[in-house]
């Protein structure tokens, strides 16, 4: 016959044990509340908390490492940590890092990052200016979409790069026809 050994345990929610009811070292669960507690001396330490599936590890004095690689999350798209601080100077994301030198500036990995389109960035408090974009020449460009009848105005069917040099707006545009539009000067309309 097995031996049954019962913890001491309580299902009064929210209950839990004074130095009076364990003795230093003795564990006690609270079934109700889904945690496990221990007296430490003159202390009673929470060593699990498993309310809402979640585990609470409470002081943590080594690495947490999962037993597998790329196996286990770190919070949920319902249940998200509030905010990371770390003394460390860089995060490892799939082999690209974002780094800080210690002064509040940042680097991103030297293949750099891709931002959404018509990102902005803070100047001076308060004032934000729209990322400019470059092209192969290195001439500043603007990125706009471009609609077709077919497609409606709910989804662009491409974007096109406008250079800001004002002697060549577009650099080459081909029609549905199979022509090429050449570079332009000044002025000019397109009708579709």
């Amino acid at each position: 016959m097995a031996t049954v050994i019962k913890l001491k345990r309580s299902t009064t929610a929210s209950s839990v044990p004074t130095t009076g009811d364990l003795a230093d070292g003795e564990v006690a669960v609270n079934i109700t509340d889904k945690k496990v507690f221990m007296r430490s001396g003159s202390d009673i330490v929470t060593i699990a908390n498993f309310s809402d599936s979640s585990i609470d590890l409470g002081a943590i004095d080594e690495h947490i490492l999962p037993t597998t690689t790329e196996t286990y999350d770190l919070g949920s798209t319902s249940k998200r940590f509030r905010s990371l601080y770390l003394a460390g100077d860089t995060i490892d994301i799939g082999g690209s890092t974002i780094s800080s030198d210690g002064t509040g500036t940042i680097s991103i990995s030297a293949t750099g990052a891709t931002l959404p389109v018509n990102s902005n960035i803070e100047v001076t408090s308060g004032v934000q200016k729209s990322i400019a974009l470059q092209g192969e020449t290195g001439d500043p460009v603007r990125s706009v979409s471009f609609f077709t009848k077919s497609g409606g105005l709910n989804s662009a069917n491409t974007r096109l790069d406008f250079k800001a040099d004002p002697d060549s707006v577009v650099a080459s545009f081909t029609l549905a026809n199979g022509s090429q539009l050449g570079s332009s000067s000044g002025d000019t309309l397109f009708f579709f």
